[in-house]
């Protein structure tokens, strides 16, 4: 997500002090971090399923309030542009012997293909969201940057074990051998290559694993995307057709907010300690947070200056 939109957001929004919106709308949407669960005492049965999740209580509102949050999370005041994660852990018996599975999708490489951002920010820029494949084309004008949200990327894979990413919330689930095996079935056939942020990815992938395992979660949010952008003195047009005017999307925060329902309702255990003592945390992401922010300063500085 380095592209020029998202660094002149991060820097406006690293000029402020306070990073935790104060809205009252916000505030709604994550009042049940402020509820106490009950406790619980995971034991490690002979079939069982952990959902976790790597929540960034971004702030949907609008936007502009989505772009501030993912420009500076709420949770750490860091500024990666990072939306989240959500994976698996499954453990059951095969043949007599303990086996486990831990991962989930991921995508969105920028490699083959633009990443979100940078192909909005492509559209306006040069009217194509991969410049480089139509480099004999001439410039035109793209009435619709932000449909670029809606496109299917082919960079999709599956991502073992938790990729670097801390959970902020995990929830146990006990499993018949049936659903085990289907389980196993469903992570082993899945289409993991078609990666989209209105389709495939990872919090849609576990929200499916956890059906067959009988937890219905909640995953999906609907995103007001404003018709033009300000950001300074310049404005960037976003939509012109209104079919592009609210994106829904699978979201790690809602998917958090739904498991820690599902185990205050007696659904599913915490089991998030019971994790961070299996594996514990690595200081290798506060390592990589604190480089990046330093690296992305002179850019965000010389961008700062342009507008």
């Amino acid at each position: 997500m380095n592209n020029v939109f998202f660094v002149c957001i991060c820097l406006i929004v690293s000029c402020t002090g306070c990073c935790t919106p104060r809205s009252a709308a916000y505030q709604s949407m994550y009042a049940h971090l402020q509820s106490p669960l009950p406790p619980s005492e995971v034991l490690e049965t002979d079939f069982f399923l952990v959902v976790l999740v790597e929540a960034r209580h971004l702030d949907y509102t609008c936007s502009r309030s989505l772009l501030k949050t993912l420009a500076k999370h709420p949770s750490d005041a860091s500024k990666n542009g990072d939306v989240g994660h959500a994976w698996i852990y499954i453990q059951g018996i095969v043949d007599g012997q303990k086996v486990y599975l831990e991962g989930g999708q991921s995508g969105e490489l920028g490699v083959m293909q633009a990443k979100y951002f940078d192909g909005i920010m492509n559209y306006i820029d040069f009217g194509y969201a991969n410049p480089s494949r139509q480099c004999s084309q001439p410039y035109r004008f793209e009435p619709n940057p932000a449909k670029y949200l809606w496109e299917t990327l082919n960079d999709g894979f599956f991502q073992e074990g938790a990729g670097r990413h801390s959970p902020t919330f995990a929830a146990k689930i006990d499993i018949t051998p049936r659903q085990f095996e289907r389980i196993l079935e469903f992570v082993n056939h899945y289409d993991y290559t078609h990666y989209a942020l209105t389709n495939n990815q990872c919090s849609s992938f576990v929200a499916q694993v956890s059906s067959l395992a009988g937890l219905d979660l909640e995953c999906e949010v609907t995103i007001p995307i404003d018709p033009y952008v300000f950001v300074g003195n310049t404005c960037f047009l976003m939509w012109s057709d209104p079919c592009y005017a609210n994106l829904t999307i699978s979201s790690p925060d809602v998917l958090e907010c739904s498991l820690m329902n599902a185990v205050a309702n007696g659904e599913a255990e915490c089991a998030l300690e019971w994790y961070k003592n299996k594996r514990p945390p690595s200081c290798w992401k506060q390592t990589r947070n604190a480089f990046e922010n330093t690296c992305k300063f002179p850019e965000r500085f010389l961008r700062w200056q342009a507008i």
